[in-house]
Formats: structure tokens, sequence, C-alpha cells
């Protein structure tokens, strides 16, 4: 309890030395979401001391990649062998519309971009909605003797277009039995920001501590 204690304060300390208050346009919905992510993702790394995992971006990461490959894939293989040679193989790689040529293989261009192009939108779309979904942060909690496998703990949030209501969960799962659990908070952006768009990080880390505490205090019950 006293560590926590005093990751606390010497959070809070470093919050007012050597960072300028966080302050936003409060009518911006997405500067207020990622303001506040931000400030959940600061103190689950710098209070507790947790190592961040970037797989789940590394994910998307990749799929851009690929395409983007597939792009360049494309293009060389058009200048070595141009069309109608190169139709085979643009047929599975071209991603992005041309910028020269006759109507016919204008038309080919526009037809096959665009059956690739939602391909790929779809790939990463399907990745970010059941995969990411709203997931900002994913942080492993290490075992000071090495012994155990991790604890996982990742926070999401969410804040929709025109609302004020902020939903923050934070979830873990025991390195162990990789069984989850979660706690959340649904609170009104104006808890946390005054009048004028400056973050109240002393309120806002309290709540996402009692999140990521009664979590922390069920694993050790069971």
């Amino acid at each position: 309890m006293a560590a926590a204690r005093n990751g606390k304060s010497g959070l809070l300390e470093k919050w007012r030395i050597d960072e300028k208050p966080v302050k936003i346009d409060k009518w911006d919905g997405a500067a207020v979401k990622n303001s506040l992510d931000d400030a959940a993702k600061k103190v689950v790394l710098e209070k507790y001391c947790y190592v961040e995992n970037f797989q789940l971006v590394d994910g998307r990461l990749l799929i851009c990649t690929v395409s983007c490959l597939f792009a360049m894939l494309a293009l060389v293989w058009d200048y070595l062998h141009p069309f109608p040679e190169s139709r085979p193989v643009l047929a599975c790689c071209v991603i992005s519309y041309p910028s020269t040529g006759g109507p016919a293989y204008i038309l080919f261009f526009l037809l096959d971009s665009s059956i690739t192009y939602f391909i790929m939108m779809g790939i990463l779309t399907l990745y970010t909605s059941y995969k990411e979904k709203n997931i900002f942060l994913v942080a492993l909690q290490r075992d000071p003797a090495g012994m155990d496998p991790d604890q996982v703990w990742q926070l999401s949030s969410s804040l929709k277009r025109f609302d004020d209501q902020y939903s923050l969960r934070v979830s873990f799962s025991d390195g162990k039995s990789k069984k989850w659990r979660d706690s959340e908070f649904t609170k009104s952006v104006s808890a946390f920001f005054d009048e004028n768009g400056t973050l109240a990080m002393d309120q806002f880390e309290k709540c996402v501590s009692e999140l990521h505490d009664a979590l922390a205090t069920e694993k050790k019950t069971k």
C-alpha cells in the first residue's frame, strides 16, 4: 500500500512539475477522448510500472504493410511487363487508382483495384472491430521472480459523438488461468475538465486507480 501511495504521489508530482497541464478544446470530442486515453495510459504505465505490449498495433501495421507491398509489386511488375502482359499479376496486386492509360486500361484498373481495395479494407475492418475493438493499451505485469506468466492489463474506452459520457474499461487476464475480468466506469467528461478545458489529473487518476485496484484486490483474494 505504501508503494502504491508513493507511486501516486510521484506520478502527480511529475505531472505538475515536468509537464504542462493538459488543456484541450472541450467541444472537440476526439481531443477530449484522446487526452483522457493518454492520461489513463500514463497512470497504468508510470504508477504501476507495467510494460506496454505493442502486438495489437503491430497486427494492424502488418496488414497495412502487406497492402503496401502488393501495391509496390504491382507497380514494379507493370513497369517491367507493360499492360496487358502484366494483367494477371495486377489482378492480384493493384490497390490504387491508375494515373494514365486508355479508357479500357483505366476501366480494368478501376474494377480490379476496387475489388482488391475492398478485400484489404474488409480485413482491416474485421481486425479493428473484433480484435482491437476500442483497446488503446495492452500492458504486461511481469512477475518479479520471473517464474509465473505475465499478467495482462487492457484499457479500452468509448465516447460517442456529440455525447459527454466517457466510458473507460480496465480488463485483467491472469497469466495462469487466462480468464478475463473487467471493471468499468462511465462519467461525464465535465468531471475531469474545468471550464477552460484543463484536465484535472488528480480526479481522473483516482478513478483509473479505483478500477485497477478493484481488479488487483479481486486477483489476490482468489
